[in-house]
């Protein structure tokens, strides 16, 4: 008898504790999409999930560890642990942003209501954007300004472009880049998106319309930047800059070759460093993934994107040992008369074949190559 009167009492209890927690969801742990303001979130926009952690005093509670969970059918993910500020705000941006349904938690009793993140098409007016991450932004360093279609207005800690229907955010490193290059009708252009991060070894690409900042803290060259005429070109050539000074370890073992998982004494790497390129840039398809330079050239062939004349960010097929048979490849990053600078892979300085190779530019006469293929930007 006691022992059946034990379990009812235990079976009442559960559901008065459930809804204890489920009462105070929100009372001490919010969330929200960006400044609560406009929480729309268009395809190719970064979103912030940001909140405010309370003591139960009702204090803001400052280095409160915030676990952000991720729910999906087959349950809940954590997916980012951030701290609170002194003022106990958090904050995350994803580095792929998705749909999805979030919740911060702090403990059992101390949790945020659910919050749903569904991207959506539609137009996005610089107020719209502004008032969206006005706590992102800072302080307006200037009035708007119009030019070639284009309007923008910098701030503090970012600058934001409207070109037609939608308006991208640039800030970090890119923004930097952009103001340094004369802004969006500058040499880099307006930006066509906001930037994109989790890119391989870390790395964040912004796109612009004619010109790519790319950051990564693994490669040689930490921040590079490249302009092409072609929108999506120059993406692969601020990769390719990042690399310039990577020497192999030994012959073959380049990280190019562990890569692609060929590290024979028959593999050199210079096709293996452009398909790279490519993943490195979140573009896999941009350039073919061969295990061997010939089927690299056969693959490029039959795509039917070759050509006879040179681009910022065409790949040059190169006749090295015998004219008119490419046997080596690199990317165009500079062309000038009768001369081609390209960013190569498995040479050494200056184009030579003496151990270590590593990734050069090298200028080559326009008579050297075979070739020049389009990558699929």
């Amino acid at each position: 008898m006691l022992l059946a009167l034990a379990l009812i009492l235990a079976l009442v209890a559960l559901p008065t504790q459930s809804a204890s927690a489920a009462s105070n969801a929100g009372r001490w742990v919010t969330i929200q999409i960006n400044s609560g303001v406009d929480t729309r979130v268009l395809t190719r926009e970064n979103y912030w999930l940001r909140g405010r952690v309370l003591t139960t005093k009702g204090k803001p509670q400052a280095n409160a560890k915030v676990r952000i969970f991720r729910y999906t059918k087959k349950g809940r993910t954590r997916v980012k642990t951030v701290r609170t500020a002194a003022n106990g705000w958090y904050s995350w941006s994803p580095p792929k942003p998705r749909n999805g349904t979030y919740r911060a938690v702090v403990s059992k009793v101390r949790q945020s209501p659910k919050i749903t993140v569904r991207k959506v098409t539609g137009s996005r007016s610089l107020a719209s954007r502004e008032k969206s991450l006005r706590f992102l932004l800072g302080k307006p360093k200037g009035p708007v300004k119009r030019a070639k279609g284009l309007v923008w207005r910098d701030y503090a800690k970012g600058t934001l472009v409207k070109k037609a229907k939608r308006t991208w955010l640039v800030r970090g490193k890119p923004m930097k880049q952009l103001r340094k290059r004369g802004g969006p009708t500058g040499v880099l252009g307006p930006p066509t998106r906001d930037v994109r991060c989790g890119l391989p070894e870390g790395a964040c690409l912004q796109q612009f319309r004619t010109g790519a900042v790319y950051t990564n803290k693994k490669a040689k060259k930490k921040v590079t930047w490249a302009s092409a005429p072609k929108r999506g070109a120059a993406d692969l050539v601020a990769v390719a800059k990042s690399q310039v000074g990577y020497r192999e370890p030994k012959p073959r073992h380049s990280k190019y070759n562990r890569w692609i998982g060929r590290t024979g004494a028959r593999d050199p790497w210079c096709g293996f460093f452009v398909s790279w390129l490519a993943h490195a840039a979140g573009k896999p398809k941009a350039v073919p993934k061969a295990k061997s330079f010939p089927a690299l050239v056969s693959a490029e062939r039959k795509r039917g994107r070759t050509t006879s004349k040179p681009r910022v960010g065409r790949l040059a097929y190169i006749g090295y040992f015998v004219k008119g048979t490419p046997s080596h490849v690199g990317i165009v990053s500079k062309v000038e008369g009768d001369h081609v600078w390209m960013i190569e892979g498995n040479v050494s300085a200056g184009g030579g074949m003496m151990h270590p190779r590593g990734v050069h530019v090298v200028k080559r006469h326009r008579s050297n190559v075979v070739f020049y293929a389009d990558p699929r930007y």
